[in-house]
């Protein structure tokens, strides 16, 4: 028979168990409290404490990364807007500026320009004479009035916007319109175009009125004129003449007879006509 060996095992032994409690506390000085309560009435409640922010500086503050903050448009009615509709106001504003630009040209045009009233004037104060020759060529001759009608033609356009200026500036303005928040509404526009018409409209009245007005007055001038050298000249009033001195004839040497003439009379009444027949009875 086989036999059997029989290991004994033993108990293994109880280790104490880790209490973290039980250990002594190693105390701070920063959690010991240094606060004395001992005279504070804990029964008031605690006031609501007040912080004053720090002032904010913006150039200072904005980091590398972030993007600075969007200006406040020019225009308050374009603070709402969304990108097309600020890229419409700013186009519509550049369209705007650039035909300023072009009508400040024309008023320089006009400026060069010399008006027929101006010469009118200086020709009735005798300083110019419109129909004198004057040369302006080599063997050339041209009357004055023709060379003013030529002058005014040819510094008419002078000055212009050339269409390759409005195309090179016209993205380039729009862009920076848009950054600035420069622009005008559809509403904007929509007035501006009236009364930008009415202003036109209201210039060409006034100065048509103003040319019937002169044209009135020359045409009064020059009929008085015409009535002037029409008409006889008024007779001369007759001057009252004196009355001449009456001499007295020398005394006569001889004895004259003086034979005294009555006045003729004058009949006041009508002659009565006899009426031709028998004589009345008597």
């Amino acid at each position: 028979m086989e036999k059997f060996e029989t290991e004994i095992i033993e108990p293994e032994e109880k280790k104490p168990e880790y209490n973290p409690l039980d250990e002594a506390v190693n105390e701070k000085a920063y959690t010991t409290p240094n606060v004395n309560t001992s005279n504070v009435n804990l029964n008031i409640p605690i006031e609501e404490p007040r912080f004053t922010p720090p002032p904010i500086d913006t150039k200072n503050n904005i980091k590398g990364d972030s993007k600075p903050p969007k200006p406040d448009p020019i225009n308050p009615e374009m603070r709402n807007l969304s990108k097309k509709d600020t890229d419409v106001a700013a186009s519509h504003m550049a369209k705007l500026i650039l035909q300023g630009y072009e009508w400040m040209h024309d008023l320089a045009n006009k400026g060069l320009k010399v008006s027929e009233r101006k010469l009118n004037k200086l020709q009735s104060d005798g300083e110019i004479n419109l129909n004198a020759m004057i040369d302006y060529d080599y063997g050339k001759n041209i009357r004055a009035g023709d060379f003013f009608i030529e002058y005014n033609q040819h510094v008419e356009n002078v000055l212009q916007v050339s269409p390759e200026f409005k195309e090179e500036v016209t993205p380039i303005l729009e862009k920076v319109l848009a950054k600035r928040g420069v622009g005008m509404t559809d509403e904007q526009m929509l007035m501006f175009m009236f009364g930008k018409d009415i202003a036109a409209k209201s210039m060409i009245f006034f100065q048509q009125k103003a040319q019937m007005n002169l044209m009135i007055a020359s045409i009064k001038e020059a009929t008085t004129s015409q009535y002037a050298q029409a008409a006889p000249p008024p007779s001369p009033k007759p001057q009252p003449q004196e009355p001449t001195p009456q001499t007295t004839p020398p005394p006569a040497t001889h004895k004259a007879e003086v034979i005294a003439v009555e006045p003729e009379e004058y009949e006041l009444e009508p002659k009565r006509i006899r009426q031709r027949g028998r004589p009345k009875k008597v």
